[in-house]
């Protein structure tokens, strides 16, 4: 709630709530203990005691749980995902510009902001975003194009807007829809080196709808229609004596200076030296901020001397280049060469790294020099106080180099000779890290595990790509093992399906229960998007555990059973059980997943039952909300399916909804929201079930869950039906059963087969109607027994269409359906009554 570049909730700010305090409350809304809260935050339990008592107070809640009820309610309207990142440092200056910016925002969809690398877009727009965000509905988001690569834009953007890639399904085409009802501005920074794909993206953007706004900054302009471009230019530097005490630039070297050097101040004695520095400069900030950053070492007037020196050293080998970047390179050089030779060795290795890191991570990569640990305690302040690392974070610190610092870093690194070590430390720290966060992943700890994973991205990113470049075979295995889960919890599919065909490319991985464990953590990834993919891996991962230890051979037995529901049911059962027998009591979590998948490929209800209570069991003993969310909704819907709509079955969707809100986890809160909307459904009320439904498609689509997307537009189409909006009723069932068909066999594609065909029958479209009969009796016979509605086929319908058509034509009619999908069945029937009209609008 609390946490870096997110703005605190405006009550907490007027109820005199402090950083901390929000941060304890963040972490008592994820219903954490004492301890827990204590541990993570660094701080005592008593100190954590103290806090909770002061929220009590300041907001006036009653007790712990009506406090963890407010931060689950105050969490949900602020989500780091799509706030913007708070500055580091004040802005100074920058007046005229925030003014002409905010002006040409107001006026133009798409405003470039373009200069030179050091002359401070990104602040500026980050700035001007924030000002302008209260505009708009949705807020401003920012998309950091600088650690990804071109193949990664569109997923980077597509976080920004809330949306989560899925593997197998038109990106660009879901960004489209979402923009088009999005009322929000768009902060894409840093598109220089992915230019061409950010290009792509935006221009889809702004064309999908008038409401959303994109603000860019990049060295060159973009070229998208429509776009203002806004030249960023260095600071006004002071041109005489009597201008330097209002210069922009003088008072952000005053300022900066201050920070290292308290009390430092403009005086009549340094103020020539002071101005003559930025003007030397060129007024470019982060030249002005290395500089000023080194007044602890060196007065004014020695710092000037210094630059004299080097910018004559530089002058004769870099006429060719433009005079902005020139003085930016002889600043960093200069900066460089100041520091001595251990601090130059630490820097250089920091160029491994794509974006910001810990002191353990700054270790690790100096360790591989045979450099004691002790040096980087002392090494990386001094890096600090240089400027040439920044330190930020108000909790444990973590550590960034600027971008033109970073990409000194990176060329120095790889001049040095040891660029293949550093990497190879690099990768094999970040591996580990997201080993152990894998098993935090399934704890009470899970939170701040995604947390953790979700900040070092662009290391693990780095550290995987390095493990495949170098055809390290297990190792890629081991990322896939690791990542998997938390690929799936924030909605990275898509990029984990790109990794894993890297991985394969790389040739048979070797018979080891590492890559046994990667080979069934992709099977689990590739369903059921891709079914056939998912099981073939499973298999695969099957034959390499023949000859390993029980934990693999379990491991693998539970992929080809979750494989193979989709695949080939009747080998699922056994495979399960196959795999529990061999999960002793020290594995209660990978026990619990198995009997969760028992609970789904279960054929009857005591058996889904005896299993999904099972698992939900297991999964609270072990402390993972998420799973033990999504065990009950699995449980209850299976129990709906099955006809029954007690209490008990709505107790199951509530606490699966409790612990979603506990655990942060979208997903599994709309899930429970379509439990409750199939339950009304049972029970009856329909008017609710469709309104729950609806309420919930956006969140749905957005999420990419075709399955209950499918589910969602099933109960929509017969609600309009019912309410004799034939038209309507039938373009939501066409829908609903294009999303099934996307995510794979399901009971709700016969129920909607069925639905259409009444559709059409009360247009009377007959013939229509018994083809999506036909193809709804194949689909009923072709699904395993998890996978078949309860209810027989309607046979009030089929008496109907006899009477219409006659025994022969119908009978060919179904006959005709039988052979053909449920989609092209679907798509024929909608060609027909629409042969001189576009095809229907996609449903929003």
């Amino acid at each position: 709630m609390a946490a870096d570049g997110v703005r605190m909730p405006e009550r907490l700010t007027r109820a005199g709530v402090t950083e901390r305090e929000a941060e304890v409350l963040s972490a008592v809304a994820e219903r954490l203990r004492n301890r827990e809260i204590a541990e993570r935050l660094y701080v005592s339990v008593r100190t954590v005691e103290s806090h909770i008592a002061s929220l009590l107070r300041k907001l006036g809640v009653s007790d712990r749980t009506a406090l963890a009820d407010l931060g689950v309610e105050l969490r949900r309207s602020v989500r780091a995902e799509v706030a913007l990142p708070m500055p580091l440092t004040s802005l100074i200056g920058r007046e005229n510009e925030t003014s002409e910016l905010t002006t040409l925002a107001a006026s133009h969809r798409l405003v470039t902001l373009i200069g030179p690398g050091g002359v401070g877009k990104t602040r500026l727009a980050l700035h001007v975003a924030g000002q302008v965000a209260d505009e708009f509905p949705d807020g401003a988001r920012l998309a950091d194009l600088a650690p990804v690569t071109p193949d990664l834009v569109a997923d980077t953007v597509a976080r920004a807007l809330g949306v989560v890639p899925q593997p197998g399904w038109p990106l660009r085409e879901v960004l489209r829809d979402v923009a088009g009802g999005m009322r929000c501005l768009l902060l894409v920074d840093n598109c220089e080196h992915v230019i061409a794909a950010a290009v792509e993206i935006v221009a889809d953007l702004l064309a999908a709808g008038p409401q959303l706004w994109v603000l860019a900054t990049s060295r060159e302009p973009l070229a998208v229609a429509g776009e203002a471009t806004y030249q960023v230019l260095p600071m006004p530097v002071p041109t005489s004596l009597a201008a330097a005490a209002d210069s922009d630039a003088v008072r952000l070297f005053v300022v900066r200076a201050a920070v290292v050097s308290p009390g430092f101040a403009l005086t009549e004695a340094n103020v020539a030296d002071i101005a003559a520095i930025c003007r030397r400069l060129d007024g470019i900030p982060l030249a002005i901020e290395l500089a000023a950053a080194l007044v602890r070492s060196f007065d004014p007037a020695e710092l000037l001397r210094h630059l004299d020196q080097r910018f004559e050293l530089l002058s004769a080998g870099a006429r060719t280049a433009p005079p902005r970047h020139r003085t930016l390179r002889a600043a960093i050089d200069w900066s460089y060469d100041l520091i001595d030779d251990p601090e130059r060795e630490l820097f250089d290795r920091f160029g491994v790294f794509p974006a910001d890191f810990d002191f353990e991570a700054a270790r690790a990569v100096h360790r591989n020099i045979g450099s004691p640990d002790s040096a980087v305690l002392g090494l990386l302040p001094r890096l600090v106080d240089k400027s040439l690392v920044s330190s930020v974070g108000r909790g444990p610190r973590r550590y960034r180099l600027l971008e033109s610092l970073r990409a000194y870093a990176t060329q120095r690194l790889a001049a040095s000779g040891v660029e293949p070590e550093a990497r190879r430390a690099h990768a094999h720290h970040y591996l580990e890290l997201a080993e152990d966060a894998a098993g935090l992943l399934r704890t009470a700890h899970q939170r701040a595990a995604i947390d953790r994973l979700t900040t070092e991205q662009p290391n693990l990113r780095a550290g995987l790509a390095h493990s495949v470049e170098t055809a390290d075979i297990e190792a890629s295995w081991r990322w896939v093992a690791a990542l998997q889960r938390f690929w799936d919890v924030t909605g990275q599919r898509r990029e984990a399906w790109t990794w894993i065909e890297r991985a394969l490319e790389l040739g048979e991985p070797p018979a080891t229960a590492r890559t046994v464990a990667g080979l069934a953590a992709a099977s689990a990834i590739r369903q059921p998007s891709d079914a056939r993919a998912s099981f073939d891996l499973a298999r695969r991962a099957e034959r390499l555990a023949a000859g390993l230890d029980d934990f693999s051979r379990a491991l693998a037995a539970r992929a080809v059973g979750m494989g193979a529901m989709w695949v080939q049911p009747e080998l699922a059962v056994p495979a399960l059980h196959d795999a529990l027998d061999r999960l002793d009591a020290d594995h209660p979590w990978e026990r619990a997943l198995t009997m969760q998948g028992l609970a789904q490929v279960a054929g009857e209800l005591t058996e889904v039952r005896h299993w999904g209570v099972a698992s939900v069991d297991l999964f609270r003993a072990v402390g993972d909300q998420m799973y033990a969310a999504n065990a009950l909704f699995i449980l209850a819907q299976r129990s709906i399916y099955a006809g029954l709509a007690d209490d008990e079955v709505h107790a199951w969707l509530t606490e699966s909804q409790a612990l979603a809100e506990a655990a942060g986890s979208q997903e599994d809160l709309i899930h429970a929201q379509v439990g409750f909307a199939q339950l009304a459904w049972q029970r009856g009320d329909h008017d609710d079930a469709a309104r729950l439904m609806g309420d919930s498609l956006p969140t749905l689509r957005r999420l990419g869950d075709h399955r209950c997307t499918g589910r969602a537009l099933y109960m929509l189409g017969v609600s309009a039906h019912e309410g004799g909006r034939l038209d309507r009723a039938e373009e939501l069932l066409a829908a609903s059963i294009d999303a099934i068909m996307l995510a794979g066999q399901s009971f709700v594609l016969v129920n909607a087969l069925e639905a259409l065909a009444a559709v059409h029958h009360a247009q009377g479209r007959h013939r229509q109607a018994a083809v999506l009969l036909g193809t709804a009796h194949a689909a009923r016979e072709s699904a395993a027994v998890h996978m078949r509605p309860i209810q027989l086929p309607d046979t009030m319908l089929r008496d109907a269409l006899l009477n219409a058509l006659g025994t022969d034509a119908l009978a060919a009619a179904e006959a005709e359906g039988k052979r053909i999908t449920a989609a092209d069945a679907s798509r024929a029937a909608l060609s027909i009554k629409h042969r001189h009209s576009d095809p229907p609008a996609a449903v929003r």
